[in-house]
């Protein structure tokens, strides 16, 4: 058996309980059709991005979880655990100009990652972004309220 350490375990139960909070709070929004979805793909093949966030949509393959959380222009989404960002940067790209994305990292998160978000959010894509430093037990900011969604992924590739 894997033993995790208790800030893991702590993370994903809270991040499980968010996740439940809003779908429970999402439970009257009506489903979004496919005329009024966003071309994923599309936004994935953009010109700007990187080889290296190229390489990594072959493993981790983008599209079907974009599509699955029915993300769209214009939402305010908390993506915990942001570590380089890449993830946040898809979001960012899906949310537009109209949207932001918190980029949430805890205090004692790896340099390198720090690094990498820090490169990544001084891109045009990522203007709609913050990074909060915040543990992942109190993971928002005070002055951030009404988000439309939050987004926890783990990427074991």
């Amino acid at each position: 058996m894997i033993e995790l350490s208790a800030t893991f375990r702590r993370a994903a139960v809270t991040g499980a309980m968010m996740c439940f909070a809003v779908g429970i709070d999402s439970h009257d929004i009506k489903s979004a059709s496919a005329q009024n979805a966003p071309d994923y793909a599309t936004l994935m093949a953009a010109p700007d991005r990187t080889d290296a966030d190229r390489q990594a949509d072959k493993r981790r393959d983008p599209v079907p979880f974009l599509t699955f959380a029915g993300l769209r222009p214009g939402m305010k989404v908390l993506d915990m655990g942001a570590g380089a960002g890449y993830s946040t940067e898809l979001v960012a790209r899906v949310i537009g100009p109209t949207g932001i994305v918190y980029g949430q990292n805890p205090p004692d998160n790896f340099e390198r990652a720090r690094m990498a978000l820090a490169a990544r959010a001084a891109t045009s894509a990522m203007k709609n972004s913050a990074a909060p430093v915040r543990p992942y037990d109190d993971p928002v900011p005070a002055d951030v309220h009404d988000l439309d969604m939050i987004t926890y992924l783990v990427c074991v590739a």
